[in-house]
């Protein structure tokens, strides 16, 4: 049943009926004391990074949940409210080993993914554009700002046969977007458009991944997430079941434990697309342990 304290989001044609679910059942809001000061994690994407997986999974540490639909915090457990579906995740799995290793003292999880999502709909002129604006100023009325972007999209995008120049066209637009509303955090882009049902989409797939790394650009704080395409646990032969869902966490801390320093306000605002793709100049790399070189703009 839907929390009255829904209304607002409801109104402001966010939270989807027939969509969104997002129930809150025995949960109880958690003080902003015993949060402390999280590292704030913004999950956008599609089912994969929604509560679309196989099975659930509670936060034993310090991992919190931000709820968009009513600004309130809760103990992180599956399915994370702000996503879509009723099934499991890889945060609450990632946000306790991200505090088991030091990476942070306390886990803030913002998830906003819906199942099916193409980039087209989150872009500017999307119609999940608004909710992604929506639950960021939710997230500052609740004194809380984006540490790290999480990206996981691409499959939709797949089946239905969206070009590279359009993929990455769109997803620049977003940029772009995250950077006029003051997002200087950190945008990590999953390689995903994996699918097995239905078959027959493998030419699709390789132009979303390829489209997907060309994306990467470390001086605009556009960063590699994992290669979650080589998670073959599916159970349905699109989500992950229990043994692809820790996978998937694993490899989201891995790709984390390569920037662990906090983004804040001392970091310059990345550059706008347009003008990286103006700029000739040598761009730096980034590997896994956190090392920047430098590399020619010119890619294969």
């Amino acid at each position: 049943m839907t929390s009255t304290s829904y209304q607002h989001a409801i109104d402001s044609g966010v939270y989807l009926k027939g969509v969104d679910s997002s129930h809150i059942g025995a949960r109880l809001p958690v003080e902003r004391s015993e949060i402390g000061d999280p590292s704030v994690f913004l999950i956008i994407g599609q089912s994969n990074g929604g509560n679309h997986g196989e099975t659930k999974h509670a936060a034993r540490r310090s991992v919190f949940n931000f709820n968009p639909f009513d600004g309130l915090c809760y103990r992180a457990c599956d399915p994370l409210l702000g996503a879509t579906g009723d099934g499991g995740s890889p945060w609450c799995m990632l946000g306790d080993a991200l505090v088991a290793d030091g990476f942070a003292q306390s886990i803030l999880l913002c998830p906003l993914s819906v199942g099916g999502a193409t980039i087209g709909e989150w872009a500017p002129g999307g119609t999940y554009h608004y909710r992604m604006i929506y639950g960021i100023e939710r997230l500052r009325e609740a004194g809380f700002h984006p540490s790290y972007v999480l990206w996981h999209q691409g499959e939709a995008d797949a089946l239905y046969g969206t070009s590279a120049n359009d993929y990455a066209n769109a997803f620049r637009a977003l940029v772009q977007s995250f950077r006029d509303l003051d997002i200087r955090a950190p945008i990590y882009v999953a390689t995903a458009s994996y699918f097995a049902v239905p078959e027959g989409y493998g030419a699709s797939q390789a132009i979303i991944r390829h489209a997907q790394q060309l994306l990467i650009s470390p001086e605009d704080l556009i960063l590699p997430g994992p290669d979650t395409d080589l998670i073959r646990d599916r159970f349905d032969g699109c989500h992950m079941g229990n043994t692809g869902l820790r996978e998937h966490a694993q490899m989201w801390q891995t790709c984390l434990r390569g920037t662990r320093r906090r983004w804040d306000a001392t970091v310059p605002v990345p550059r706008s697309p347009s003008d990286a793709a103006k700029s000739g100049s040598s761009r730096p790399i980034f590997d896994p342990a956190g090392q920047l070189g430098s590399a020619p703009t010119t890619r294969k």
